[in-house]
């Protein structure tokens, strides 16, 4: 990290110095040298593009942030980043945050144009969405007009002022552990806690506060919990707190809604900053069932003006003018800025510094009216960006734009797609990769959200030249923890909840493509047809890539054999009977009935044996090649037939079968859920598979027989009877289909397309 300016000996008098100390023979030499440098520079500001030609008047530079403070950027950080600042007009630097202009300090020496030292400096907020932790400003040098600049305050110690010796706080503490949802919508409630809470349960918390609260005041402690259950009586829920093993909150409270937990207690029960919040779930309800989530823990109290890690943010309510004094400043270099409002922000000067103890102490005047929001600081905790990034638009937004297929994926990934890009292209499709940077950056101010991607695909069907795409391809892994580190999100899903026998949070890639509003706002119904694999890395990406593209370049026929598995009950059999019916003549039906394994079988030895023999004979189908690979039954997330275990990723991956690649319909609960957080699902390593399958379509979510059972059939009827042949088409209007049918609208939201849904089958 660079030393900020201030902090190192100030470079204006170290070139003062140099000028102070050069002979009057150097003069005639420097003198043409300026004026030449002089018309150089009224150059390149009345016709830039003479000179620079690479950079464009859109482009941007793209800074991320991650926690709130005063940010500063240096001549060398700039060029660094791959800007050009010689050529910069320092009145033209405009930052922006989410479509508002930011005040900025811009600090030159000259005013017309940027040098090495110069610097600019601005505050920035923190952000804590769902999606991300990670706010995003834009720098621009080319926009018109002059750039927004940060005001000066006189804060200036006269005396006259009331001196204010505290302020009230708020501290919260939150963590993301766990989920659970049950009504509404994700996208408009929390459906992450801290941790859940059973009857008799006792668990402990710590609350680590900035600062200890002041002497003889009131503390209000809050925490929020999400009631669980609902069994009766009533009220159904009791929850006790005690804060350092004092009792300060007895409470009885029902339902399965938020509830806040508020509680006053002295400030003499905080010994230390460390404190230990207890909740305990006594049990005594009556009810059956005794469950909440614990969401969060907040605390409001009175606190002196003393900085925590060289830095303090305050507010001050009043009207009039006030003195504010704040120590416990670890050296005299200070600032202060008034950030009441975030855009724009002004620098509070002639602030008095006076030496305190082993520190500094800060004390300045101002007027307030109503409330003021102030950051103090020493020049150490200045901070530079984590990130920065030249930003070139890719104008996704241009009308002239025109795409067939559409492959959306991570920056890193492109290179890995450009070679299934180029195949498409071949075949004639007008393709167009982008990354979800590049969307989120002109859809979205830079962040993160899945909106932005469906904003992105809606703009292309209604504004890019015709006709519309057709195709959507998404590349890379999901999560849907949005911000995890584990298991990250390359291309997010977009998350809704499935009400039924049992209410789930579920990926559903069928609403990106659900562009057309004018009915209703949600027609359902898709506008383009959509798929996706997984991919944590480059060369994971390019192993599927390649699959695909070999899938298809391969003068292989499809076999006439088709594999119908169907799990111990007599309904899955009947479903897989009924798609009997429907094939060609001259096409083999394969069947592992489990069911028909099992019925001899008497102990829980046989059973196992009997269970193994049937996944042997699925892999044996499978690489034997097996057009279609048609499984109904119970399933999870990653395993056929939930509690016997008939077929997992472990089977998946000893499939032999790459030329001969199946496509697999999973008529099965969840086996389509890519977005768990520890593993991916069974559909997922069907195509992470060196063989196993070119297409998967199986449900996110909760499926039913009859619904199964009409997909199905719908499925094979595009296939045999209507002569579909691409991925795409063949799932997409097979849902379509068997909505005019009468299935849910769950089931087209859930069921998924794992694979290109460009990729065509093989003739048969």
């Amino acid at each position: 990290m660079q030393t900020h300016p201030i902090m190192a000996e100030n470079w204006l008098i170290k070139s003062y110095k140099v000028k102070k100390t050069m002979s009057p023979q150097t003069f005639p030499l420097i003198l043409p040298l300026l004026l030449i440098g002089t018309l150089f520079f009224n150059a390149v500001e009345a016709n830039p593009q003479t000179l620079v030609r690479h950079i464009k008047p859109d482009d941007a530079l793209r800074i991320e942030i991650q926690e709130a403070g005063i940010y500063w950027l240096s001549y060398e950080d700039l060029a660094d980043a791959g800007l050009q600042p010689q050529f910069m007009n320092p009145q033209r630097l405009r930052l922006f945050n989410q479509g508002e202009e930011v005040a900025l300090n811009v600090i030159s020496e000259e005013p017309d144009y940027f040098q090495p030292g110069d610097y600019i400096e601005f505050y920035a907020q923190s952000l804590e969405t769902i999606f991300t932790d990670t706010n995003v400003y834009w720098l621009y040098w080319r926009k018109k007009g002059l750039g927004k600049r940060m005001a000066r305050i006189n804060g200036k110690v006269t005396g006259e002022a009331q001196p204010i010796r505290a302020f009230y706080d708020r501290f919260l503490t939150e963590k993301n552990n766990t989920w659970d949802i049950w009504e509404g919508s994700p996208d408009t409630q929390d459906y992450w806690f801290w941790d859940r809470l059973n009857a008799s349960d006792v668990k402990t918390y710590t609350v680590k506060l900035p600062a200890l609260p002041l002497e003889q005041t009131e503390v209000v402690v809050r925490v929020g919990f999400r009631g669980r259950s609902t069994a009766p009586p009533y009220p159904n829920h009791h929850t006790v707190v005690y804060l350092n093993d004092i009792l300060i909150g007895d409470v009885r409270w029902d339902g399965d809604a938020e509830y806040v937990q508020e509680m006053r207690v002295s400030s003499a029960l905080f010994d230390n900053k460390s404190n230990t919040l207890k909740i305990e779930l006594p049990g005594d309800t009556g009810a059956v069932v005794d469950t909440v989530y614990l969401n969060w823990i907040e605390v409001d109290y009175w606190r002196p003006f003393e900085a925590e890690k060289d830095s303090l943010i305050l507010t001050v309510n009043s009207n009039g003018k006030v003195q504010i004094a704040v120590n416990k400043l670890s050296q005299s270099e200070i600032l202060v800025y008034d950030i009441t409002d975030p855009n724009t922000v002004a620098e509070v000067v002639n602030v008095s510094v006076e030496k305190e103890g082993k520190g500094y102490q800060a004390v300045f005047e101002d007027r307030v009216t109503e409330s003021k929001t102030y950051y103090v600081l020493t020049i150490n905790q200045y901070k530079q960006p984590p990130s920065t990034t030249l930003w070139q638009p890719a104008k996704l937004k241009h009308p002239k734009n025109g795409a067939d297929y559409i492959l959306i994926t991570d920056k890193a990934f492109l290179p890995a797609v450009e070679p299934l890009c180029d195949f498409r292209r071949q075949q004639g499709l007008r393709v167009k990769s982008v990354s979800v940077e590049e969307i989120y950056n002109e859809f979205n101010q830079g962040l993160s959200d899945p909106a932005a991607i469906k904003a992105f695909l809606k703009y292309t069907y209604e504004n890019w030249s015709g006709p519309a795409p057709t195709y959507v391809f998404l590349v890379g892994d999901a999560n849907m923890n949005y911000r995890a580190k584990k298991k990250p999100n390359k291309v997010p899903a977009h998350l809704y909840l499935s009400v039924g026998s049992k209410s789930l949070l579920i990926p559903d890639d069928n609403w990106y493509v659900d562009v057309w509003s004018d009915y209703m706002g949600n027609y359902i119904l898709p506008e383009m047809m959509i798929g996706r694999i997984p991919g944590d890395s480059p060369k994971t990406v390019a192993r599927m890539i390649d699959k695909i593209i070999r899938f298809e370049k391969s003068t292989h026929t499809h076999s006439k054999n088709v594999l119908l598995i169907a799990d111990s009950s007599h309904k899955e059999e009947v479903l897989n009977e009924v798609l009997v019916d429907t094939l060609p003549g001259g096409f083999n039906a394969d069947k592992v009935y489990l069911g028909a394994y099992l019925k001899n079988a008497e102990t829980e030895e046989q059973k196992k044996k009997q269970i193994a023999k049937a996944t042997r004979d699925i892999m044996a189908s499978i690489n034997q090649g097996a057009m279609i690979t048609n499984y109904a039954g119970h399933g999870t997330v990653d395993r056929w037939s939930q509690s016997k275990g008939l077929f997992g990723p472990s089977n998946v991956h000893r499939l032999r079968n790459k030329d001969n690649l199946t496509f697999v319909l999973a008529l099965t609960c969840v086996n389509g859920q890519f977005a768990t957080s520890n593993k991916y699902s069974l559909a997922e390593e069907f195509m992470l598979a060196k063989g196993g399958a070119i297409g998967v379509f199986s449900s996110s979510g909760l499926t039913y027989t009859g619904e199964n059972e009409l997909l199905s059939g719908q499925v094979f009827s595009m296939i045999f009877e209507q002569g579909a042949r691409t991925l795409g088409e063949i799932t997409t209007q097979a849902k379509i289909a068997a909505y005019n049918e009468g299935i849910s609208t769950g089931v087209i939201r859930s069921f998924i397309l794992f694979g290109d849904p460009a990729t065509r089958l093989k003739k048969w």
